[in-house]
């Protein structure tokens, strides 16, 4: 099958890209390929620019400003604005949905690890999902992100890595006295650094294709 992307800049076999072992059987892969619509709409996070293996048309991918900040190669940029020439779409993020996806990251203590780029992915995917349900997918490798993907019912397809097995709530622990925190960085009962440590394991992964 021709790849969609036909730059050579993203014709690198997705083969030897992408981990093999058994927990990676849901990446991106050939398989993938065959579902392929013009009905779908997939949401960019930086892995997509940054690895270059990505399997799906740009005519039909939306982004966020904040994703172009994240291409700190001369090779991400460049496939990030043949993207755009191919019809990558740019878009603003809506607060409404922003909102939802901070309380849903604060739910499962993943709000910390969050940079704004993936909140506003997030809040695109969001928007795309509300509107066109199964066929708004998101496409990253970032674990903190598919966790709240899982959460927020978002189709998700990784671009190198593995989808996740299990959505995780987190917490904070002294590593002092071992007492458990929400959220921060310093025990406030003896004043030793908090770590983060799973709390809960749910048997969720996020919706794949």
């Amino acid at each position: 099958m021709t790849h969609p992307n036909s730059s050579p800049f993203f014709d690198k076999p997705i083969d030897g890209l992408i981990d093999k072992s058994a927990d990676a059987s849901e990446s991106a892969s050939e398989d993938v390929l065959a579902d392929i619509s013009a009905d779908k709409k997939y949401i960019a996070d930086s892995a997509v620019f940054i690895m270059g293996n990505c399997p799906f048309p740009f005519s039909q991918m939306i982004s966020v400003p904040r994703v172009e900040d994240e291409m700190r190669s001369d090779e991400a940029l460049l496939r990030y604005d043949i993207a755009k020439t191919e019809g990558l779409r740019i878009e603003a993020v809506d607060k409404k949905y922003t909102a939802l996806v901070e309380e849903q990251a604060k739910q499962t203590r993943d709000f910390e690890k969050l940079s704004q780029t993936d909140i506003d992915v997030l809040s695109k995917a969001l928007e795309y999902q509300k509107q066109y349900q199964d066929n708004a997918v998101l496409l990253t490798d970032d674990f903190a992100v598919q966790n709240i993907a899982a959460r927020l019912g978002i189709v998700v397809v990784p671009i190198a890595q593995r989808v996740i097995k299990d959505q995780i709530i987190w917490q904070k622990q002294c590593i002092g006295c071992h007492r458990h925190f929400n959220d921060g960085e310093e025990c406030p009962i003896c004043g030793s650094p908090l770590r983060k440590k799973m709390k809960k394991k749910l048997k969720q992964k996020p919706k794949t294709i």
